[in-house]
């Protein structure tokens, strides 16, 4: 009896996982630039210090860019931003990325690190 008591205590404390919000709106807010858009990508810069590690060092044409990261999921990234503009995310999974739209299949060499996002005002 001790042991079966044992084992349910186990499976409960160690078998329960928190639940997610599901819309990916609990992490931080974010601040981003738009550095360039393409039919194939669109990179970004990372603003805010305490989330750099999105990003990576970014060679394009002679420019080098810092912190700089590609959206995984274009297809909700908004039609109203354009290269220059700033605003603010937060970083969403894969599970809960949209990517339905039609890109191009040209290779443009995004940044090397990509992440799923969501902009947020």
């Amino acid at each position: 009896m001790k042991i079966a008591l044992l084992i349910m205590l186990s499976v409960l404390l160690f078998g329960c996982t928190p639940l997610s919000n599901g819309g990916g709106t609990a992490g931080p807010k974010i601040k981003g630039k738009v550095i360039r858009i393409t039919c194939a990508s669109t990179a970004i810069q990372i603003l805010d210090a305490a989330s750099f590690s999105l990003g990576d060092t970014w060679v394009k044409g002679s420019d080098t860019i810092e912190h700089a990261a590609y959206v995984i999921n274009k297809c909700e990234f908004p039609d109203n931003l354009t290269a220059g503009n700033e605003f603010y995310f937060r970083v969403i999974t894969a599970a809960q990325a949209r990517n339905d739209c039609a890109v191009c299949m040209l290779y443009d060499f995004p940044p090397s690190k990509g992440i799923y996002l969501k902009v947020v005002n």
